[in-house]
């Protein structure tokens, strides 16, 4: 199967995009990558985005998946997936994303400022 596709194709229901994305961060290559980071910008579902933050974190990627998640971070408007894609960035667990997560240490939405707390202790550890 190409999961690269399935990933992308708004056709497919959410659980195939997000049962893609878990595919997909085993393979953990660039164009693999690449996809589901475009899904996580470009996916109408919320629930499909965040699945696809968690799944870049999981890559070990740090260098091609956080990009990504910064993006997500900075321009998605639904706190579930900014929530996620930081604590994402804290798994991927390179010291480089700290002074971005500690900027949101004093976020007033708890959901974001706990979870840069708990980024933060992924990286430190």
């Amino acid at each position: 199967m190409d999961y690269k596709k399935i990933i992308l194709d708004l056709s497919r229901t959410q659980d195939e995009r997000i049962q893609a994305a878990f595919k997909l961060e085993n393979i953990a290559d660039d164009n693999s990558i690449k996809a589901i980071g475009q899904a996580l910008l470009n996916d109408p579902s919320p629930i499909v985005r965040h699945e696809c933050a968690f799944s870049l974190g999981e890559t070990a990627a740090a260098r091609e998946a956080g990009p990504y998640l910064i993006k997500a971070i900075e321009e998605d408007q639904n706190i579930f997936v900014v929530h996620e894609a930081i604590l994402a960035l804290g798994t991927l667990g390179d010291r480089r994303f700290i002074p971005f997560i500690k900027k949101f240490l004093k976020d007033s939405r708890a959901e974001i400022s706990e979870s840069a707390e708990i980024a933060l202790q992924r990286i430190r550890t």
